[in-house]
């Protein structure tokens, strides 16, 4: 019976960390998909003006009604702008149609997100009741800090071959073949080129990480102060 409970607690323990590393990642991935200034230095990073004839106003107009769109706030981003002088529409029904795919993602993440939250306050609880406050911070650092060894090898390995993970990820996450878009002509790929996803998942991981980081000095540093007499 003694076994059984120290599986439970440590299974516990693992996804209440797990949850908890989840919900940082996905913060931070909804932190970044909405900032604009993120856009626009990316924009001019990669030289988007250029490539797709539109002034960086047009490009950030075009950006936050993509950012209504994906929020639920708008029902449609067909939009048009001013491109090389003429008010056209920006993008096509393929590229449309990809987009209302990656919107039903971001509605999961959004769900997501509350999910796991709710889950690591919920296993807390559960941990706090069936052993101790101060037990209970000294599990999620053993929780945390296996999340986080995993974290940088996913981290590395996605890093050391970021286009065949991309590759991956659009295999296992749409199922249609929306998402190969042509750079010549869709303006979809010409505003969010590789480098783009590459910043902006490297920046998601550095602020988790960073985070992380932050929360297990936190509690260890809480720990210290509340320890019980042995």
């Amino acid at each position: 019976m003694r076994k059984v409970k120290k599986i439970f607690i440590w299974v516990v323990t693992f996804v209440m960390a797990f949850s908890l590393i989840l919900w940082l990642f996905l913060f931070n991935l909804e932190h970044v998909a909405f900032n604009l200034d993120f856009y626009k230095n990316e924009y001019l990073k990669n030289d988007v003006p250029s490539v797709t004839k539109m002034e960086i106003g047009e490009l950030l107009k075009v950006t936050e009604k993509m950012h209504e769109y994906l929020k639920g706030k708008a029902d449609d981003m067909d939009v048009l702008a001013n491109i090389g002088g003429d008010l056209v529409r920006v993008f096509n029904d393929k590229e449309l149609a990809h987009m209302k795919d990656v919107k039903n993602l971001f509605k999961l993440g959004f769900w997501l997100k509350d999910i796991s939250i709710a889950v690591f306050l919920a296993f807390f609880a559960l941990l706090v009741w069936q052993t101790s406050f101060v037990k209970t911070l000294s599990l999620l650092q053993k929780g945390v800090g296996f999340s986080l060894l995993a974290l940088l090898i996913l981290g590395v390995l996605i890093v050391l071959d970021f286009e065949n993970w991309f590759t991956l990820f659009h295999l296992a996450f749409f199922n249609n073949d929306l998402w190969l878009l042509d750079a010549e002509k869709d303006r979809l790929i010409q505003m969010f080129p590789l480098n783009f996803f590459e910043d902006a998942v490297y920046l998601i991981f550095k602020n988790t990480l960073i985070e992380i980081l932050a929360i297990t000095g936190g509690v260890f540093a809480i720990s210290k102060l509340l320890r019980e007499p042995s």
